[in-house]
């Protein structure tokens, strides 16, 4: 198994409006592609700090599915707002099993 994540830093002062993009976007992938996404968001530690998980069967389903993504002009629509409520990079990582 693979677990994927993504982690982005909320912008000063945009909590409450990258917190419900974040439960929008995560919405819409579930809904599209049939997705188990889910998004938390750092207790401590990383205060502010947004991360979506999604495990998959192996490295191919998770290319297969940022190639749908990627070709998704509804997404990137919806992702264009996201630089306003995020600062600095966005990370993904992909973990897998032992």
């Amino acid at each position: 198994m693979v677990r994927w994540t993504r982690s982005g830093r909320i912008a000063p002062g945009k909590d409450q409006q990258a917190i419900q993009w974040a439960k929008e976007i995560t919405e819409y992938i579930n809904k599209k592609y049939s997705g188990h996404l889910s998004v938390y968001m750092d207790c401590f530690g990383e205060l502010g700090t947004v991360r979506w998980f999604e495990d998959f069967e192996n490295l191919a389903a998770v290319e297969k599915r940022m190639q749908q993504v990627m070709a998704d002009q509804e997404y990137w629509q919806r992702v264009s707002q996201a630089p306003t409520l995020f600062q600095g990079v966005v990370f993904d990582t992909a973990m897998a099993t032992l």
